[in-house]
């Protein structure tokens, strides 16, 4: 096994923003109309209340799936009377398999033969090879006389990755492309009576995409049409992380013998009226004389999950009659009274139809079904409103990568079900089958638990012109596949498609307005098979508009400041998106390490610290497509042992998850979000899961449950932290998705202070109708305190007496800080940082301070020697926000760098430098901005000095690579008796609503500049 690849494909995706055409399109902003004021009242001790208990673990989750379960069983009975299968099924699951040799070509009648060395496998077979290449399975099978009299054979394939052609006894029965849809041939012509060989090649290829066919080989281009997802396959480096594309026969194979005359499909459409419906009836005349012959069709419904015979054997039209091949009936018929499918309430009918011929029966066949309808509705204002059953909904769902998959592929359908209902029991309505349509039975099940779906065409970022029809006729096929079920609301194209410009591609691959001409054209052949499909062109634009519902994907807690920065989505902005429309984010998340035991249990020897070591030498960057040892240092410190950074990065992501779930909550015109991924298919697959492998929960998990909560209570803060007497600002919101409004609803909430409630009030309120509003402003003067202090603000709705929902914001309170009386001498712009702290602080002026403010580079090369002499002399100087560029500072080199990726909102302070002993991990984080009036970065360049000692530190990562060494936020060093600092942070403005950035510049201004003399560093870090 080589070591995994330094390369990383997925985040240099992230090191880019969209490309929108910006004339037609327009950022969305919060709202300007200013918020109701809830004024304070005396406190009300009465008022005080306990929190619900809070579900953070297995245990505490198991009553809550329980009761899944046994709701769940209600819909999942069968109670509708059976009916006949004519068709005989040998199922063929033993193969011998080989990847082709160059020989092969040279004698390919030998391989139909059964030469050359064969391995045995069992479908479900899938894996490698990765790229263009070709393997073999063959098998053999016995045909009975009855099997082949007066009847039809047929070759049927559920689904084979990528290419497969047939041959059946050494003829060529036809090939198909495609890895997900099934497909079959007419083998009667060559079948025999005995013994009969099957051998099928599968051919391989590189992905529209782009991808590597070894571990450290360049990307390239091939004409698979295949994203980034699907089941995957047991090989650390690749396979268990999904997106290699893999081949084989992954679905089940089947020899039929069928009628000659028998039900090909059956589809029940729902009419938009739901009190009438259409049955789409496919037959096949498969009779060696292709006359036309008369038919009779009959059509009977009945409740599959409830007690009704509706139709019993109504026929279906007159005089019908079947010609050769494929036919296609339609017949409506009434459903009063129709029970509605809700993923409430999944209430399924069944269809079941007669075929006859000469008024004897030939086949039956059986569908459920369910009478909903769903669209984005553009008639609305704002426009692409999803509407299911006439209702506005919300889509709070996650995205997938393989774990269903897997289960179908075990023939675990027990562990299939119980992974949706771990969706329903995170307050999931959906899931998002990433860039793949699935197996049938998932769809089966889905429809069942009353769980909607979002199905994929598997393109990401491109597609090649000449694959642009065989684009459509997969997108025809994929409708074909999910259109009976009515979990499936709605389909998209692409994922992601980028830019021309990213990499100018143009010979290999459509144009944007060419790549609108597919969705046109595929959108037309899905209406042909379902004029109702609603469809999202487009899941996660880069180059927008698309048609249809705008969606964006959003990394910024993870991709730092990727699609939006998280100040601004937490205030209430959003991407720039076509006006007059809602939006969708249709994937956001962050990385979480899997347990230790999932990690020991699995993972390679190679992976994991070696016993004894120490493990602050440990980096999750020997795991394969970890990005966590890249991007940890943009939003906590390097954890010093294997549990640290198991606790520390679910920490973050459970935070991450929860902040932007009620970002996207509080906004109303967010319709859809899908975190991003729900369930692990395998060990480390793709740590952005909050449920790993053994689907053992993470703790974002949790979060993501309580922030989909339907009925919330909400606090929105852009501040954290205060100084004691400072007025604290809280918005109080209510976020409503689905389920009843409660009349005469209250909210109440409470301070607490070390534990003890300081404060208690409550209010009316006005639950809102699938939206969210804020139910007003609370400003509350800071207790005091002598010494730093937690404090929990708890808010809660309660209508008749009960305690519907509630939720805690953790604050910090800190003392009134003493005042810095250091006199300075100020270099500076007229509005920079300089002037700024000289006027925040009320600091005295001195032409003859030790303490110098510096932000104007001309003003100190005028005086630079007088001031390099009064520093030597034991003056402090402070160069503050430096532009970028290489500077000379008492004599020292400075190089002053934009940072990697985007501007940061964590610094970290673990350099061991005296300035910074008095801080917590995170002071240097989510700082407030007056200016801006929301939390915004306070890092956009890194500096670095030669013989300088840094004082704060960020990532250095570069996207694609790990930097090992950190840049730096602040550096110092000594020139003869005092000392040069050099501070890239954003904080002059901040130090009056940030007590950590009031505690970063006393430090600077008062700290004995002796004890940051020793400790002087040489090293570099990497640019």
């Amino acid at each position: 096994m080589s070591k995994p690849s330094s390369t990383d494909a997925f985040a240099a995706i992230g090191a880019r923003q969209a490309n929108p055409q910006v004339a037609q399109l327009q950022e969305l902003t919060p709202s300007t109309a200013p918020l109701p004021t809830i004024p304070v009242e005396p406190h009300r001790p009465e008022l005080a209340f306990t929190p619900r208990p809070p579900v953070q673990s297995s245990e505490t989750l198991a009553p809550i799936l329980q009761n899944l379960r046994e709701a769940a069983d209600r819909f999942a009975v069968n109670l509708a009377p059976p009916s006949q299968d004519y068709w005989q099924r040998q199922k063929l699951t033993q193969f011998d398999w080989r990847i082709a040799r160059t020989e092969d070509w040279q004698d390919f009648p030998a391989v139909l033969a059964g030469a050359g060395p064969w391995e045995q496998v069992t479908i479900p077979h899938y894996g490698e090879p990765v790229g263009p290449a070709s393997t073999f399975y063959r098998t053999r099978f016995e045909l009975s006389e009855e099997e082949l009299s007066d009847r039809s054979l047929f070759l049927h394939f559920r689904g084979v990755d990528y290419q497969a052609h047939v041959f059946l006894n050494g003829n060529f029965l036809g090939s198909h492309e495609g890895f997900f849809a099934p497909f079959e041939f007419s083998a009667s012509h060559c079948a025999r009576v005995g013994e009969n060989t099957l051998t099928v090649r599968v051919d391989n290829d590189f992905t529209c995409l782009g991808e590597s066919q070894h571990h450290e080989s360049p990307s390239i281009d091939g004409d698979k049409i295949y994203a980034a997802t699907n089941q995957g396959y047991d090989e650390p480096l690749s396979g268990w992380h999904h997106c290699p594309p893999g081949m084989g026969i992954y679905q089940d194979v089947w020899i039929e013998s069928r009628p000659t005359l028998h039900l090909a499909d059956l589809f029940i459409r729902p009419l938009s009226s739901l009190d009438r419906a259409e049955a789409w009836i496919e037959v096949n005349h498969s009779q060696v004389d292709p006359t036309p012959v008369p038919i009779e069709l009959s059509l009977s419904i009945f409740g599959q999950n409830f007690e009704l015979s509706l139709l019993d054997g109504h026929p279906c039209g007159d005089e019908l009659v079947a010609g050769p091949g494929k036919n296609y009936y339609r017949f409506e018929f009434d459903v009063p009274n129709a029970r509605l499918w809700t993923p409430e309430e999944p209430w399924l009918y069944q269809a079941q139809v007669t075929l006859r011929h000469k008024n004897e029966v030939c086949d039956q066949r059986a569908r459920q079904f369910g009478m909903r309808t769903f669209v984005f509705d553009e008639a609305s204002t704002p426009k692409g409103e999803p509407i299911l059953n006439g209702q506005r909904i919300r889509l709070r769902g996650a995205n997938t990568m393989g774990h269903e998959q897997q289960c179908v592929m075990r023939g675990d359908f027990e562990q299939l079900r119980e992974d949706l209902l771990l969706a329903k029991a995170a307050n999931l309505n959906f899931l998002r089958f990433t860039q793949r349509p699935v197996q049938e039975e998932i769809y089966d099940l889905c429809d069942q638990l009353g769980l909607m779906a979002q199905t994929d065409l598997p393109l990401f970022a491109h597609l090649r012109r000449h694959q642009f029809a065989e684009a459509v006729r997969q997108a025809q096929e994929m409708e074909r596949l999910v259109r009976a079920h009515p979990c499936n609301i709605y389909v998209s194209y692409i994922n992601e498609p980028f830019p021309a410009e990213w990499k100018p591609m143009a010979h290999r691959r459509l144009h944007r307005e060419e790549l609108e001409r597919f969705f046109r054209a595929a959108s037309e052949a899905i209406h042909v098979v379902n004029p109702d499909r609603a469809i999202k062109p487009v899941d996660g634009d880069y180059d927008p508009p698309a048609p249809g519902l705008p969606d964006n994907h959003c990394y910024t807690y993870w991709y730092l400041g990727h699609g939006i920065d998280a100040g601004k989505l937490h205030r209430g902005f959003w991407q720039a998106i076509k006006p007059g429309w809602q939006y969708g984010c249709g994937e956001f998340g962050a990385e979480g390490l899997d347990s230790r035991e999932v990690l020991e249990e699995f993972c390679p020897t190679e992976w994991l610290p070696a016993p004894g070591s120490d493990e602050a030498e440990w980096s999750p960057s020997v795991i394969s497509k970890a990005q966590l040892g890249k991007f940890h240092l943009m939003f906590f410190d390097r954890p010093q042992t294997l549990d640290g950074w198991i606790s520390a990065s679910r920490t973050h992501q459970a935070h991450a998850m929860r902040r932007m779930t009620e970002a996207f909550r509080r906004d109303s015109r967010n319709v859809s979000c899908a975190i991003h991924l729900f369930i692990d298919a395998w060990p480390t697959g793709w740590m952005k899961t909050i449920v790993d492998v053994q689907r053992q929960p993470k703790p974002a998990y949790f979060a993501y449950r309580e922030a989909l909560t339907p009925l919330m209570a909400n606090i929105r803060t852009d501040r954290e932290r205060f100084t004691s007497g400072d007025e604290m600002s809280f918005e109080f919101w209510l976020c409503h998705d689905r389920g009843p409004r409660p009349e005469k609803a209250t909210l109440r909430w409470q301070l607490e202070v070390a534990g003890a409630v300081l404060h208690a009030q409550e209010s009316s309120a006005e639950v809102p109708d699938v939206s969210a509003t804020c139910q007003g402003k609370w400003t509350f003067p800071a207790p005091e305190v002598d010494q730093r202090t937690p404090a929990t603000l708890r808010l809660s709705l309660w209508a008749g007496g009960e305690l519907l929902h509630d939720t805690s914001l953790e604050l910090e309170l800190f003392p009134v800080a003493k005042p810095i009386t250091t006199p300075v001498e100020v270099f500076g712009q007229s509005e920079g940082p300089a002037r700024r702290l000289l006027h925040d602080q009320g600091l005295p002026l001195d032409a003859s301070a030790d303490l110098l403010l510096i932000d104007d580079l001309a003003a100190y090369e005028k005086s630079a020697d007088s001031i390099d002499q009064r520093i030597a002399a034991g003056a402090r100087a402070v160069f503050l926000d430096l532009p970028v560029g290489e500077h000379r500072l008492a004599g020292k080199n400075v190089k002053i760098e934009a940072v990697s990726m985007h501007p940061r909102f964590f610094v970290s302070r673990q350099t061991g430098h005296p300035l910074i002993e008095a801080f917590e991990p995170h002071d240097f984080n989510w700082w407030y901005d007056p200016d801006l009036d929301r939390a915004a970065p306070l890092l956009e360049t890194t500096c670095w000095a030669e013989d300088a000692r840094p004082i704060l530190i960020t990532s250095a990562s570069h996207w694609g690579e790990e930097v090992l060494e950190p840049d730096w936020a602040a550096a110092e060093w000594s020139h003869g008796q005092g000392s040069i600092v050099v501070c890239q942070l954003k904080f002059a403005n901040r130090t009056r609503h940030n007590p950590p950035a009031q505690l970063w510049f006393q430090r600077l201004a008062n700290h004995n500049l002796a004890s940051t003399k020793p400790a002087v560093t040489t090293s570099s870090p990497t640019h």
